[in-house]
């Protein structure tokens, strides 16, 4: 179990195949409740859902634990209808829910834009099955509307909690205000996670973001200054990509790396044929105040773009593009991903600092919420 959890954090879904089909065939490896499980997380992880739901089925017992398992496979992939499917299932089957499972349950929903149904499912929790809902519980619901721009509502719910909001609902609020642009709600989120944590890194990188996308570079040169004075460094962005078994990772502005002289040629042909179907620079990414061209020239040099371009070299045509990123994927990468799904006819699969993303025929598993 060890290994299939090591596996699914390093996301190497031809190694967690491998596992599974050597567990197949060992007949001295008992397949029990507690390797299952452990097999169809390791699946979720590695961003191959029909993996998990394909342990899952051939599963002869299912407690609780399998079916939470189950569906959060389901929330990696923010496939939230298919989520409630199985947790009804699981009601079928007389399996009493706990509080882990609504937790799966209504993070599947929020990666799923499903907000009617969370709010029932949240509801249920309490008058249905006398689970009553922790600050996490809480945290999913605010995740969910926030994603949806229900950012009123979701400051309404923060401010009525039974307990006190951590840094997490805070944080879940401001990133939500960084994808819908509300600078002064940001604003207020901001300052409650000052209080709870002042040294947060990816809080003053979240709320840069708002600034510059607002265009307010003054705002955007007092954040950094705060950031500077407190010691407070960003991570460069990393994606890693596995090839032939061998892991390549690339560093956003890499340009000293031996694959650039072949991934320079296939990101010209990329920019392109992009361009051609109507992709077009999010400029709003770019936290320096500099000429338009400049910033084209930083977006092309993220992390992920690197690592998808230096697969699409290396791969058969048709070959799911899969890439691990450190942190959080940004709009411009988003757009570029869906883009290069449609163009070139390849899934390709992201797992950021977040959740999974999974890129086919133009568009994300994850609904544009995230």
């Amino acid at each position: 179990m060890e290994l299939a959890s090591a596996c699914g954090y390093l996301g190497a879904v031809e190694l967690a195949k491998w596992i599974y089909l050597y567990i197949q065939k060992k007949d001295d490896i008992q397949c029990d409740l507690r390797l299952g499980t452990a097999l169809i997380d390791m699946f979720a992880r590695c961003g191959d859902p029909h993996g998990a739901m394909q342990v899952f089925s051939h599963m002869a017992q299912r407690d609780v634990s399998a079916w939470t398992a189950a569906i959060g496979a389901m929330a990696m992939e923010g496939n939230g209808k298919q989520a409630i499917e199985l947790f009804n299932e699981m009601l079928h089957q007389g399996i009493k829910p706990d509080a882990v499972v609504f937790v799966n349950l209504l993070t599947a929903l929020s990666h799923g834009g499903l907000v009617e149904e969370g709010w029932e499912f949240f509801g249920s929790m309490d008058d249905s099955f006398g689970i009553k809902p922790k600050v996490v519980h809480y945290g999913c619901m605010v995740d969910l509307l926030g994603r949806a721009g229900l950012l009123a509502e979701a400051l309404n719910l923060i401010k009525h909690m039974p307990m006190e909001p951590n840094v997490v609902i805070w944080s879940s609020l401001l990133a939500a205000c960084r994808m819908h642009k509300n600078v002064d709600v940001a604003k207020y989120a901001a300052e409650k996670i000052a209080q709870l944590d002042p040294e947060r890194p990816g809080i003053h990188v979240l709320l840069s973001t708002i600034y510059a996308s607002a265009g307010q570079w003054n705002d955007v040169a007092k954040v950094r200054l705060q950031m500077k004075e407190q010691g407070v460094q960003k991570g460069p962005g990393s994606s890693s990509v596995q090839i032939d078994g061998e892991v390549y990772e690339f560093t956003s502005g890499a340009e000293t790396r031996p694959e650039m002289d072949r991934i320079e040629p296939m990101l010209l042909e990329m920019n392109c044929r992009l361009r051609e179907a109507g992709y077009s620079p999010d400029l709003t990414n770019v936290l320096l105040d500099v000429d338009e061209p400049e910033k084209e020239y930083l977006l092309s040099r993220h992390s992920e773009k690197l690592a998808i371009a230096f697969s699409l070299i290396n791969t058969g045509q048709g070959m799911p593009v899969r890439v691990v990123k450190n942190l959080r994927i940004c709009s411009d990468c988003h757009t570029f991903a869906k883009s290069v799904s449609k163009v070139y006819n390849r899934e390709i699969i992201i797992r950021d600092n977040n959740r999974f993303h999974f890129f086919r025929h133009g568009s994300c598993s994850c609904k544009d919420y995230w």
